[in-house]
Formats: structure tokens, sequence, C-alpha cells
């Protein structure tokens, strides 16, 4: 059985994990079990600039140390890990290129994920488990373990957002016509990852089919440099979108916009997590096998929708996931959400 004794009341621990906004993201009810667990340590983590927005704010970090892009900035990112002196590192990224961090650090406590290489040796203690098929926030607090945090049922993801996030949401809502009286379901049709990407006839089609069953208006979402791939879907469509090509936004922004839904539907990636964040129920079109890593199994507010004969196709194909099976666990979805009041009734 594990204790808080392991570490000074007021610890100070470097907690690193250098990328992505989606593993952020999942770190946060670890971040929250390390800070209820030592309420006066500094707790401070290390992340590479851009990945940062996911943690901006977050009240169970005292500093965020951005390493900015360029040999000056990890240079400058090393320096502060040494004069840091904290008492523990937790190397989330456990990887070539935070061991660095690690070395720099310099820390009595060094806990990573043991994959079997020659970097484990960096580690005085080791977490087992990085590639098991958990959810990775659960797995991630089973890493804080380690240090004596205590099993948590608490697995909420955290994001903040401001109010002006909010009014500017609901701004473009209202710009664009959107009722609040009725339904409204974000779709994140974009990826960077190709085999992550379900096609784009397929989401137009799907699109049209929830626009003709009046589920629901439709807001289409995107990334930086990914308005291109919701044109491809926009473009296919034959019924019209209540908003979609809006601009820019902030990852709070975005975060804000899907606060104001009431399902999310998309690829596999960031987005999922920023909408499970904001607390959007989510339905994630997913290869077979890896919900069980990137949505929580035991929240029905999460959904995975998978191939359901991966090994006649590619395993990294989703072409087996048809727009019926999509629409069919939508629709359910929505009348769940109904039957609870989570959605408006008409």
């Amino acid at each position: 059985m594990t204790t808080p004794s392991l570490l000074p009341e007021r610890a100070r621990i470097l907690i690193v994990r250098l990328r992505r906004l989606g593993d952020l993201l999942l770190l946060t009810p670890a971040l929250r079990a390390i800070r209820q667990t030592y309420p006066n340590a500094q707790i401070d983590v290390l992340v590479l600039e851009g990945f940062h927005a996911a943690l901006l704010d977050n009240p169970d970090i005292d500093h965020l140390i951005v390493v900015r892009r360029g040999q000056l900035g990890w240079l400058a990112a090393m320096l502060a890990c040494a004069r840091g002196r904290y008492h523990a590192v937790l190397d989330y990224q456990s990887s070539p290129r935070s061991l660095w961090f690690i070395l720099a650090a310099h820390a009595k406590v060094r806990l990573g994920w043991r994959k079997r290489g020659m970097r484990d040796w960096v580690y005085t203690r080791h977490a087992p488990g990085w590639d098991e098929p958990i959810y990775v926030a659960r797995n991630f607090v089973r890493f804080a373990a380690l240090i004596g945090i205590p099993s948590t049922s608490d697995l909420r993801l955290a994001i903040a957002m401001t109010a002006a996030d909010r009014q500017c949401t609901e701004d473009m809502f209202k710009r664009a016509g959107i009722d609040p009286g009725r339904p409204i379901i974000a779709l994140s049709v974009a990826s960077q990852v190709d085999r992550k990407r379900w096609p784009p006839e397929r989401y137009a089609e799907l699109a049209d089919s929830l626009i003709r069953a009046n589920l629901g208006q439709l807001v289409f979402t995107n990334g930086p440099g990914e308005i291109g791939q919701v044109r491809a879907v926009v473009d296919r469509m034959r019924e019209k979108p209540a908003l979609w090509d809006y601009g820019s936004t902030t990852l709070a922004g975005l975060a804000s916009i899907y606060e104001h839904c009431h399902l999310w539907i998309g690829n596999d990636g960031g987005a999922k997590h920023v909408a499970t964040a904001a607390g959007c129920p989510t339905l994630v079109i997913i290869k077979a096998g890896d919900e069980r890593f990137w949505t929580d199994t035991t929240d029905p507010s999460q959904i995975a929708v998978c191939d359901p004969q991966p090994e006649l196709r590619d395993p990294n194909s989703l072409e087996g996931i048809t727009v019926m099976q999509v629409l069919d666990v939508a629709t359910r979805a929505i009348d769940r959400l109904r039957s609870t009041r989570r959605v408006p009734q008409r």
C-alpha cells in the first residue's frame, strides 16, 4: 500500500508530458489527484510550446515550463529543470526527448514507464503498463500511485474557459441563427492522421441524414489548417449546416463551442478530449481496439463506434464503419439525452 509520506509536505514536483493536446487533457485527472494528496506542494509541468494551451490556467498547476522551439528554447527549459531543485520528477513521456530534462532535473525520485529499454536506468521507480489497453486518464492516475496518490474514480478532464469565451460562442451562435432551444450537434470531421479519418463522403451523408431526421443543428469545428477537410464534407452535402466556416479560435474557444453543444461526433483525436473536458457527450468513430485507450468505457456519455468485423479488413481502416451504423448510434444517443433532459425536447 502506497502512502503520501514518500515526499515531503511541501515537495517540489515536476511533471513531464511534452505533447499532445489530448494526452495533456487526459493528464488533468492525475494532476488533480496529485494536488489533493499534496495540497502544499509546488507542482510544475513541462510541455512543448503550442500544446501548453491545454493546461493554461489549470488550478492544479503552479507553473508551466514551456519548451520553446529551437535549441535555445530546449536549453532554457533544461536550465529551468536544473534550477527547480525538484524532489520528484514524473516522466509521463518516457521517451528520448524527455530523457534530457529528467537528467537535468537531477531529482532524487524519478518516475517513468517501464519500457524495457536502455532508458529505464534513468528512473528510480517504474510504472508498468504504458501500452496496456486501459483508458489513458485512468492509467495516468495509476502511474501517480508511485508517489502515494490513491486510486480515484474522478476521471473528469479539465480545461479552462472564461466568461469572454462563452460570450463569444453565444454571439457566434446567435449570428448563425442557432436556436438554443433545439439540440446542437458538433461534427469534428478533420484529422491530421490519415488512418483516423472517416471518409468525407460518409460524413456528408451522415450530416444530411442528421438534418433530415431533425436530430439537431449541425456545427462543424476544426483546428488550425483543417478548414479544407471541413469544406470537403460541406461541399458534398445537400443540406445546409447551421455553422461551419467561423474563422480561427483558441483552444478555450473551441471548448466553449463544445460546451454549448449537446452531442459531439467525430474522429479519434484531440478534439474528442476537448469535448469531454467541456462536458459534451461524445460519439467517436474509431479503430476497433483503440476505444479502450481513448474512451472511458464506464462512462455512458462517451460512446465509441467501431468496425463490427475488423478482422475482414485492413486493421488501420475505418471503411467498415457505415453511415447507417453511426446514424443509429447517434439517434439513440440523442433519444437517451432527451430522456434525461440533457438536450432540449424539440
